[in-house]
């Protein structure tokens, strides 16, 4: 066989996976959550995003609305909580932190998982390392994780997988280790649950006789970069056992950002709505420099509940800028200039929005101004004022916004079961008395 795509044979690589990471957090700091169904939900109370393997053994599914399975979820003796972002980062954080006790090199994949290179280690001790991986991470943080291991991140990130699926089998760590080991799992494996491979793909996969991660990892590297691309041609690789991807490769340059988010009840004020926007430009600013872009033009949306019987008004627009900027406060400026034009008083908004379109990057040796911008020092000075926001904002949890943002509070999420953030804030803290 010949291989067309550059990879590396000698790497191993594990994923490692927090099980149920939002609930896990919910119950390590409240012991009357222990062995019982805990369910996570989505901002504003919408929707279960997260369930515990106590709440899927009684027929609660991820995604499901709460208002219409509380009264059913409560008689069960389901414990309800709202997402608490700020403790959950902060455990993220921690993970990855005693990860890194592990292996020098990591890379933070989602909230809860991440790859850790374990090149060097005897072949015959992977398993042992794993265990001890999953042994300290409980242990130091009150945290079960999975460990999948292989020779490539694809082989890994199915390792995983299998480790969650034959848990009683394999307690927590599932190494690829022979040929045997890894053609029994890849037959057992439908191809849509290859990593990097979506519905649509999958679909047209199956179409084509190749159904499972087996029949992929057969398939001839020649032909496949012929018939499909370059990217599925690396999956097949890495399913043979061919390193060739990159996990920090995966998250690709965005060609639009959008912030938005439901409002926890109806807003009419306009400032309210102005302040709202100001969150979402903020937020948007903070990706577009992110990942090194520029937008020219933005784009805002308003829009009342659909699912109410109220007066309804639905509204667009979007706007160019005479240049391409990153700056939160021009983002905000043109945003709120349209909301102006499309507010109307009377309509009860239960959603606001900011799109950045028109995406490119940003030079960093060159200004683009327009004839009556001011001089390209003051340019870029704005620049670098942006630059000191995020890092502060990233040091300090959000603590520099526009004044904007904060004029009213009205607009926030609601967030009726939110449990405190015990990790980052001392006023929230448990009070013993003795």
């Amino acid at each position: 066989m010949t291989q067309t795509v550059s990879g590396h044979t000698n790497q191993i690589w594990a994923l490692v996976d927090v099980q149920s990471f939002y609930t896990a957090c919910e119950q390590l700091f409240d012991p009357k959550l222990a062995n019982k169904p805990v369910v996570v939900l989505s901002n504003n109370d919408g929707c279960c995003v997260a369930i515990n393997t106590q709440a899927k053994a009684i027929g609660i599914k991820r995604g499901a609305v709460w208002y219409k399975i509380e009264r059913e979820a409560k008689r069960a003796g389901v414990e309800v909580r709202s997402s608490n972002y700020t403790l959950y980062a902060d455990m993220s954080q921690r993970f990855i932190d005693e990860l890194r006790q592990f292996s020098p090199q990591v890379e933070q994949y989602s909230i809860d998982e991440a790859f850790i290179r374990l090149d060097g280690l005897a072949t015959e001790t992977l398993t042992s390392y794993g265990k001890s991986i999953v042994d300290t991470i409980y242990k130091r943080l009150g945290l079960s994780v999975r460990v999948g291991i292989g020779a490539s991140p694809t082989l890994a990130k199915l390792a995983s997988n299998g480790a969650k699926r034959y848990e009683n089998r394999v307690h927590g760590v599932l190494h690829i280790q022979t040929e045997r080991q890894r053609q029994w799992l890849l037959e057992r494996t439908d191809v849509q649950e290859v990593w990097g491979i979506g519905t649509r793909l999958a679909t047209r996969l199956k179409t084509s006789g190749i159904a499972t991660a087996w029949q992929l990892a057969n398939q001839e590297i020649a032909l496949m970069r012929q018939l499909w691309n370059v990217g599925l041609t690396r999956t097949v690789l890495e399913l043979q056992g061919v390193s060739c991807i990159d996990p920090g490769d995966i998250e690709e340059t965005k060609k639009q950002i959008l912030s938005t988010r439901s409002f926890g009840v109806g807003i009419t004020d306009q400032q309210e709505l102005q302040s709202a926007l100001a969150f979402h430009c903020h937020r948007a600013g903070e990706k577009l420099r992110k990942q090194g872009s520029q937008a020219s033009s933005v784009g805002v949306y308003i829009r009342t509940n659909r699912y109410k019987q109220l007066p309804q008004h639905n509204k667009s627009s979007m706007e160019s800028l005479i240049c391409p900027t990153q700056d939160t406060q021009k983002l905000i400026i043109s945003a709120q200039a349209q909301l102006a034009k499309m507010y109307r008083p009377g309509y009860s908004y239960q959603k606001i929005g900011v799109m950045l379109n028109e995406l490119s990057p940003v030079s960093q040796n060159k200004l683009q101004l327009d004839m009556f911008s001011k001089d390209a020092l003051e340019e870029s000075k704005r620049r670098d004022l942006m630059l000191i926001s995020d890092r502060l904002n990233t040091r300090y949890k959000n603590g520099l916004k526009p004044a904007s943002v904060i004029a009213t509070s009205n607009w926030h999420m609601r967030q009726a079961f939110r449990s405190n953030r015990w990790t980052t804030r001392l006023d929230e803290l448990p009070v013993a008395s003795c």
